[in-house]
């Protein structure tokens, strides 16, 4: 990694590992760097539009979800951002409900046959 990051999100994805945001020690990032174990090599993509400090990350359906996290003002952020790995491209999406601070997410693959 070329950017020490503390409090960084991670996330997997089609088997690589991307550290999301997180810390310097002088300021909040929005950077993102994925590492490729087949060679070892870590590189950088896209950075996302603002900084997130300790984000929740969570990889569904080929993209990437990075939601709420510190921002450099100390607030937790409402909003997530969705990585596309195919066109390294970041968009933003906003809750509706304002007051709505996002600490982290999880997603849940259950079996096909699973009943309610």
């Amino acid at each position: 990694m070329s950017t020490e990051r503390r409090g960084v999100g991670v996330g997997v994805l089609d088997g690589l590992m991307y550290a999301i945001g997180g810390y310097d020690g002088d300021e909040d990032l929005k950077s993102v760097e994925v590492y490729r174990p087949s060679d070892g090599v870590w590189s950088s993509v896209a950075d996302m539009e603002i900084c997130r400090y300790r984000p929740g990350v969570v990889a569904l359906d080929g993209l990437l979800y990075v939601m709420g996290g510190e921002t450099d003002d100390s607030i937790y952020s409402d909003t997530v951002e969705i990585y596309n790995p195919k066109i390294n491209t970041w968009t933003m999406e906003r809750f509706s409900r304002s007051g709505v601070d996002i600490y982290g997410g999880v997603v849940v693959d259950r079996p096909p046959n699973f009943i309610n």
